[in-house]
């Protein structure tokens, strides 16, 4: 597709369409996996898994089935519990409200009265607390206030945690960055353990300010989260550490388009992808084939072990990054493609998907056998490339360190809601609708839906409306593919293509401002350029004049290109619209070299793109 550009690992998979694609409904699992996990009277091995902390005032989930934490009061983690009541909620499920108990309100026992911030254990502190441990939970528990608006107190404890967030961001921001273990918020200084660093907390960080910035309208916040943004576009290589950065990406985009910003969503996209993690050497996202199973999408370890896929944060990833192509369609088609490939690959997780002699428990029958009576909700915690000499390994960390009688995770299934939030099938099979507004940042905007066709022809969905009369605006395009439609919309793919329909009320007039398109005075869509080099790959080899055949797109339909720059061994070189792009080898002398281009269009919208060439 004209104008849609590429994601590195992505573009790494051997097909666009999975091998053994099979649709898996992660929303019905996340469901059963609520009623499993929150019924007290739960019979059988290892259950029940909830119990009354009568010493905290809340609940406890365990980290693991057969965690022998189960009944330990303070030792419940937030990245569990306020995850399931998440996660729960997006499935529609009404936590404040089940079986008689508010598991919302009781979640208040995750503030620290002393510290003004969310922990992730009742009874813990910020001391020597991972940063990814400290702010994860915050924003899992200020998306769970943004849900349930009449808790007061959870909004307080929200509040009250950002705000202590920016206090620490302006220290750390004020001295050498964000590039630290964690913050202790009793001395309100950072500490570094050295031996790891969480540079991505500025990432996390950026989150919480933009949630203080949409529930209270102060300034201070969105500038906050703008400087943490531009720590994170300018760190050296990739900042990820766990899953903070996950957010980055769709959060880079919104700002770009809604508040002027430039920072580099490929960039980002490739720092969450790409396997070059700086502080965590080989985080990232998986591709290729383990055995009989295609790992293509899946997140986690690119190296350890040859690949470590985890579940917890691949259905993180899909979350934190579902809003991405609403605000930069440019990556529709590609990440229409990792999508297509998670809501398949994911579901190795579950037990009842993989051959039972690579499971962890294989050995155990029981255990198996009590696992399917459950309804196979519960995913085992990762799957390894290689481990006791099969290929792949479905289990995960606890068995092997002796931290529960069982790899199948809690922490893991509690997330299975955000991506069941996310991944929606068609009538159509391989055809996806991805919820760019799953995210409940998202909530008060124009429901909008990423469509990707994986196949060679062209296809036609039944795309299924609310109540209502709609037209039909593709933001891909800018433009409106279907007016005055209730109920269903039959919509055509041509082969490969990607578009991202937002659900406009019938008859609403879109207006075309600047690089922006507004319905009502609400922003829809941005216009976005794209540059592609067309008649080189990466490591050709070339010598003498070499001219690049440059495809340069814009949706703004009276783009003009403006100017273009070449930088090669860091000289740079200016060309105008209408010149045509050229360099001579001997210039630069013979090697490997980098090849920069940069695009800037009249309107203000610009892109990169580089290329590895071989100097002769």
């Amino acid at each position: 597709m004209a104008g849609q550009k590429n994601i590195d690992r992505v573009s790494r998979y051997s097909s666009v369409l999975p091998k053994d694609y099979e649709w898996f409904d992660y929303g019905e699992r996340a469901k059963a996996f609520d009623n499993l996990v929150y019924n007290e009277a739960l019979t059988g091995v290892y259950a029940p898994f909830l119990w009354t902390d009568e010493t905290y005032d809340t609940f406890g989930l365990a980290a693991y089935v057969g965690d022998g934490r189960v009944g330990n009061d303070g030792s419940e983690e937030a990245v569990t519990t306020v995850a399931s009541v998440l996660s729960a909620t997006l499935m529609g499920i009404d936590k404040s409200s089940q079986n008689g108990v508010d598991y919302v309100s009781r979640l208040h026992a995750y503030f620290s009265e002393e510290e003004n911030i969310i922990l992730n254990n009742p009874a813990g502190s910020s001391k020597t607390t991972s940063m990814w441990y400290l702010i994860y939970p915050a924003i899992l528990y200020t998306q769970v206030s943004v849900c349930y608006p009449e808790e007061a107190q959870i909004r307080e404890d929200a509040l009250s945690t950002i705000e202590s967030w920016y206090k620490a961001a302006e220290i750390m921001a004020a001295g050498d960055g964000f590039n630290y273990t964690g913050f202790d918020f009793t001395e309100m200084q950072p500490y570094q353990n050295d031996i790891w660093k969480e540079p991505d907390s500025a990432a996390g960080i950026a989150v919480l300010m933009w949630y203080g910035y949409e529930l209270t309208g102060e300034e201070r916040y969105l500038e906050m989260a703008k400087t943490c943004m531009a720590f994170v576009d300018t760190f050296e290589g990739s900042s990820l550490y766990e899953a903070l950065l996950y957010f980055a990406p769709a959060l880079a985009a919104k700002l770009n388009a809604e508040y002027g910003t430039a920072y580099d969503v490929e960039g980002f996209i490739n720092d969450v992808m790409n396997g070059g993690s700086i502080p965590r050497g080989g985080w990232g996202s998986i591709a290729g084939e383990w055995g009989d199973y295609c790992m293509n999408g899946l997140m986690g370890s690119t190296t350890d072990g040859g690949g470590y896929a985890f579940a917890m944060n691949t259905f993180a990833a899909a979350y934190a990054m579902s809003s991405l192509a609403k605000y930069d369609t440019r990556y529709a088609q590609a990440l229409g493609t990792w999508y297509l490939q998670i809501a398949s690959n994911s579901r190795y997780f579950f037990a009842d998907t993989t051959g039972p002699e690579n499971q962890s428990a294989a050995s155990d029958e029981a255990l198996l056998e009590q696992i399917k009576e459950w309804g196979y909700c519960v995913p085992y915690e990762g799957i390894r490339k290689s481990q006791n000499s099969k290929t792949p390994w479905f289990g995960g960390d606890p068995t092997v360190y002796g931290w529960a009688e069982t790899d199948f995770s809690l922490y893991s299934g509690a997330h299975m809601g955000m991506m069941g939030a996310v991944i929606h099938p068609t009538d159509v099979s391989g055809i996806l609708k991805i919820n760019c507004n799953a995210q409940v940042s998202e909530r008060n905007t124009y429901d909008t839906w990423l469509l990707f066709n994986p196949y060679d022809t062209e296809k036609t969905v039944t795309y299924t409306l609310p109540d209502g009369s709609f037209d039909l605006f593709n933001s891909v395009k800018k433009e409106v593919i279907a007016s005055g439609v209730s109920g269903t919309a039959e919509v055509t793919l041509a082969a490969g293509e990607a578009v991202v329909l937002i659900e406009l009320a019938a008859g609403s007039r879109v207006e075309h401002t600047g690089t922006n398109y507004f319905v009502d005075g609400n922003w829809i869509a941005s216009d976005a350029a794209s540059v592609h080099i067309g008649n080189l790959a990466n490591n050709d080899t070339v010598s003498g004049t070499v001219k690049l055949d440059l495809e340069c797109v814009s949706t703004n339909q009276e783009g003009e290109v403006d100017r273009i720059l070449l930088t090669i061994d860091g000289v740079v070189t200016e060309f105008t619209g209408a010149d045509k792009v050229s360099f001579q080898t001997k210039d630069y002398g013979s090697g490997s070299k980098t090849v920069l281009i940069e695009l800037y269009m009249k309107d203000g919208t610009c892109d990169k793109t580089d290329i590895r060439l071989r100097f002769e």
